[in-house]
């Protein structure tokens, strides 16, 4: 009788599991890249939010009623189950143990991960004013956030606004289209710095006049008065401003404390290498709350491209490198399209600045040129010409032939 002999190697395949903290836009723009190359791979997803993905954009057409809070929702828990993702709503992450590859809760659970993506964004930045406690003193980051103001408006008899940036005009402008009476007040005199210089200021100063928002410029708020509840803002030389509800909206930082109690190197953001890496090994980073080579944008185009760099070495280290952006913006303030790009601020003799503005038609046009090259523009009031500006950044035009009708569009 023949003998047969068997040898079965048995090799045991473990799926790998990844873990995400963090649920904006860089985390779904991280979901969607790694699920396009790996359908198997698992995937945890971690937030301290009771809602699913919203873009932050959508909490201002919120406050303004043109969204409802459905419409203001881009994915529903459904679309992650769909995704064969595990979306955890409602938690917190505290703590990284970096040694044992565990994600740890508030709720003292622990779970594994084989690489973790950290996206967590940013957190206002709220200068330590007086009377930061009162009740009617809030923020916007998040969709709760804008449910409390969109409330506190309808009761409200005016509301203060401190901060003269994109979201300070955003937010008045929405408070207003519910039948508010905002003011916003800024320590400078240029509102929008970032994306504005003081000519193109004032042509949105003036847009927004028409539209009965009032902006006070140069009052430096140091208090919130009122007993329990706010009754208005009070600047260093001691004048107040009246109002029953204040937002804070001076600005952003980084969210970068789960790194540091994690042991994550850290400085003006989690800092990332080129692979979007951490200084711990199997650790990334992406978005707003991550800055590399020293670079640092709270934009949308820098979240994405982070994030899509992100995924790819998380599935295979090393098969993309970030090698940056230019910064830039396109959007709308109060209903005005502005874009700026590059270089808007120039600082030395060796750049020429081109401008056109009119003041009737609301609009204001600027080039910033170096040796004849298109290095930076502000558009303001028409997206035609912010469109060609920015396509001759992006292909760093030599312009010396058309200096004269730069801002022309067929």
């Amino acid at each position: 009788m023949s003998k047969f002999h068997f040898i079965i190697n048995l090799e045991v395949i473990t799926t790998k599991r990844i873990g995400i903290i963090g649920n904006g836009v860089a985390a779904i723009t991280a979901l969607r890249e790694i699920r396009s190359k790996d359908s198997d791979v698992e995937i945890d997803i971690f937030t301290d939010e009771r809602h699913a993905y919203y873009p932050k954009p959508n909490l201002i057409d919120f406050v303004a009623g043109k969204r409802t809070i459905d419409e203001t929702i881009l994915y529903s828990p459904d679309w992650y189950e769909k995704q064969s993702i595990n979306l955890l709503l409602s938690k917190p992450v505290i703590r990284i143990d970096t040694s044992s590859k565990e994600i740890v809760t508030s709720s003292s659970t622990h779970s594994g991960y084989d690489s973790l993506l950290i996206v967590v964004g940013c957190v206002p930045f709220v200068p330590p004013f007086e009377g930061l406690s009162k009740q009617s003193v809030h923020v916007i980051r998040t969709l709760d956030d804008a449910l409390d103001i969109k409330k506190a408006v309808k009761g409200s008899g005016r509301e203060i606004v401190v901060g003269g940036g994109i979201l300070g005009i955003e937010l008045a402008a929405a408070m207003k289209a519910i039948g508010g009476d905002p003011i916003v007040v800024t320590n400078i005199n240029t509102l929008l710095p970032m994306q504005l210089d003081e000519a193109g200021s004032d042509i949105l100063l003036q847009h927004l006049e028409k539209l009965r928002i009032t902006v006070l410029r140069g009052f430096s708020c140091v208090k919130i008065s009122g007993n329990n509840t706010a009754d208005g803002i009070i600047s260093e030389k001691g004048d107040k401003i009246e109002g029953d509800l204040v937002v804070i909206a001076t600005g952003v930082r980084s969210n970068t404390q789960l790194a540091i109690d994690s042991g994550i190197s850290v400085k003006r953001g989690i800092v990332a290498d080129d692979h979007m890496q951490t200084s711990v090994s199997g650790i990334f980073a992406a978005g707003d709350c991550m800055e590399w080579r020293d670079q640092w944008y709270g934009i949308i185009p820098w979240a994405t491209a982070t994030a899509r760099i992100a995924a790819a070495n998380m599935l295979d280290f090393g098969s993309a490198k970030f090698e940056g952006i230019t910064s830039s913006n396109t959007l709308q303030v109060a209903g005005i399209d502005l874009s700026s790009i590059g270089i808007i601020h120039p600082k030395t003799s060796e750049y020429e600045s081109i401008i056109s503005s009119d003041e009737q038609k609301g609009t204001y046009f600027k080039a910033v040129l170096k040796d004849d090259v298109i290095v930076g523009a502000i558009s303001l009031g028409d997206r035609k010409i912010a469109m060609k500006l920015r396509g001759l950044v992006n292909k760093q035009t030599n312009v010396s032939g058309m200096k004269e009708s730069i801002f022309d569009v067929e």
